[in-house]
């Protein structure tokens, strides 16, 4: 394990987009920066809901995010209100420190201050690296969905 490096957590603002951006599309390449964009704006303006936070360094240097929400529903935890890992990124750099670790608690705590009894996330099949932070954060794996397309062929 590296180094731990001195890390602040704190909400995300708007003077954060430029850097919060690039985590973004680094997290989620296939998304368009626009609709990046748009999905930020909702954010700021609805942190009681949908908080994000960053990680910096002492120096400024953003280390990571991460954006939880409240949704009705998370697998395993039945029909109730719950704070949900929506995404959540460390740069490689600062990776294997503690950083996701330090995000992950300021969304728990701002989940248990709402009064969720749950907190949800999710990841896709093959990401073994959030697999297993997941885990030893103690999030229990509760299922697997893979979903299907076929292209069908119209009648003109």
């Amino acid at each position: 394990m590296k180094a731990k490096p001195d890390i602040k957590i704190r909400l995300v603002k708007k003077t954060d987009s430029n850097d919060w951006l690039a985590m973004r599309r680094a997290l989620w390449p296939d998304c368009p920066p626009k609709k990046h964009r748009e999905e930020m704006a909702e954010i700021l303006a609805d942190k009681k809901d949908q908080p994000a936070w960053v990680a910096e360094s002492l120096s400024g240097e953003p280390a990571g995010f991460l954006e939880a929400a409240v949704r009705n529903y998370a697998d395993g935890a039945g029909r109730q209100d719950v704070g949900y890992l929506e995404g959540w990124y460390v740069k490689p750099k600062f990776r294997k420190m503690g950083v996701g670790r330090a995000l992950v608690k300021a969304a728990e705590e701002w989940a248990v201050g709402r009064g969720f009894s749950h907190m949800g996330s999710d990841t896709w099949v093959g990401n073994m690296g959030s697999y297993k932070a997941h885990q030893a954060m103690g999030y229990k794996d509760v299922g697997r969905d893979i979903h299907f397309v076929k292209k069908l062929k119209t009648k003109s």
